[in-house]
């Protein structure tokens, strides 16, 4: 094995599973390799005719498994496609090191991955959009400490999401444009073998970057990871949105609930009257792989020393491939269960309709605001009490006024108004949204 086969549909998606297979890790190699040689022979550093040898040569040419051999006797992951490429062209990999080579594969393959991840996260992006936009002004029960607490606008929820989703996905976007750098520094980051040739290495350095649309580095960055940690808490802290979301769906579908729920999905193989929410349940798990998987990625950066420590490569470049395919496939979920939600609107009018309780926070303001904070507090308290033993909740609030004196006003115990800024919050973040997917960014982070 030479980079990270995928784990398969449950965990990646197909062409993720492609990217990080070992066939796209040669592939990635092999194009760095083929533009650095064509920088090389562009400066005289090699004979001419060089360069079109090497771009002869096409991934599917390798010997995969000489080279997954070569790798499991020498540690060295790119050894044995190195040595195939010089059988080609003898100046393949010249004047830089395996790290130089394995590093910008890496570099390249991250790429690759996290453009299929934010692909699948705009189809998200979109569908929470809709959905926002959909339901501004759809009331609900809002939830707190695992109880019902006060009406609320189900736009405002699913805006809640896409606002994380929107400020996610920027900071995805912008984490692998600092990650996606590379280098000729060698063996100890001082680009010794080009400089004792008399050549600029800052020239070489600065012809590849164009030719891969890479960015160089002030300083070499075999023992400076930040960057990969930065992109892998970015890809991590999606994951944990979408295994959020999955997670409320989950709940929101439950018996006695039931305002939320799957769209098409899969039923019970052993109860007939059940539709479990295999993805909500899928992404929730995935999204605790997430997690640990960025952790490994800042647990990596604490094992370089000296100038140059490969061992961190091993797990930092596992880490990284492996979340972009947890990520990649936690992206796609989340926008399959966006696009098919089930949104049971009159379940929802249903559970405010039948506990009227759910007003209180409105009335007891317009109480304390009379009477003071205590003291209206305590008056709602005690309506909330009558109404429990089973009286009226409408009289009891109405005994509770003229009790205090206080004049009710008549639209207190209706629901319009009691949303406050959730309607017009869902509306503009899902204008905020559709700016975002059309390239419009200047606040989304």
């Amino acid at each position: 094995m030479l980079g990270i086969v995928g784990p398969g549909a449950t965990y990646a998606t197909a062409p993720l599973n492609d990217v990080f297979s070992d066939r796209g890790f040669a592939a990635a190699l092999l194009q760095y390799e083929q533009a650095l040689i064509s920088v090389e022979e562009e400066l005289g550093l090699v004979p001419q005719g060089e360069s079109a040898k090497l771009a002869a040569f096409r991934a599917d040419d390798f010997d995969l498994a000489s080279a997954t051999a070569a790798a499991a006797s020498t540690s060295n992951p790119v050894a044995g496609l190195v040595e195939q490429l010089q059988h080609v062209c003898s100046f393949a990999h010249f004047g830089i090191t395996s790290h130089d080579a394995w590093d910008v594969a890496h570099v390249l393959q991250l790429r690759s991955g996290v453009r299929l991840v934010c692909a699948d996260l705009s189809v998200a992006l979109e569908h929470l959009a809709r959905l926002t936009e959909t339901h501004a002004d759809t009331p609900m029960a809002a939830r707190t400490q695992g109880q019902t607490g006060a009406p609320m606008s189900l736009g405002l929820k699913f805006a809640t999401w896409l606002d994380e989703l929107l400020r996610g996905a920027d900071r995805v976007e912008r984490a692998m444009e600092d990650a996606a750098v590379l280098t000729v520094a060698g063996v100890v980051g001082t680009a010794s073998s080009f400089t004792v040739l008399n050549v600029d290495a800052g020239e070489v350095e600065a012809r590849l970057a164009r030719m891969l649309a890479l960015k160089t580095t002030h300083t070499p960055w075999f023992t400076s990871r930040d960057r990969f940690v930065d992109l892998a808490a970015a890809i991590g802290q999606i994951c944990t949105l979408a295994g959020k979301v999955a997670h409320e769906v989950y709940t929101l579908q439950r018996t006695g609930i039931e305002e939320l729920a799957e769209g098409g999905a899969f039923g019970s193989l052993a109860n007939p009257q059940k539709t479990n929410p295999w993805l909500s349940q899928k992404m929730h798990g995935l999204a605790v792989v997430a997690r640990n998987l960025a952790a490994t990625v800042a647990d990596s950066a604490a094992l370089p020393e000296g100038e140059r420590e490969i061992g961190a490569a091993y797990a930092e470049a596992f880490g990284l491939a492996q979340l972009c395919l947890v990520g990649g496939r936690l992206a796609a979920d989340l926008a399959t269960l966006l696009g098919r939600l089930e949104v049971r609107v009159s379940t929802m009018r249903a559970h405010l309709k039948d506990d009227p309780a759910l007003l209180s926070e409105s009335v007891s303001m317009v109480l304390s605001r009379a009477l003071g904070k205590k003291q209206g507090h305590a008056l709602m308290k005690a309506v909330v009490a009558r109404y429990r033993a089973g009286e009226p909740y409408d009289a009891a609030v109405r005994d509770a006024f003229r009790a205090s004196g206080v004049e009710l006003p008549p639209d207190v115990l209706a629901l319009p108004g009691l949303f406050g800024w959730g309607p017009l919050r869902a509306r503009e973040t899902a204008a905020r949204a559709r700016l975002w997917l059309q390239g419009q960014r200047p606040d989304a982070a």
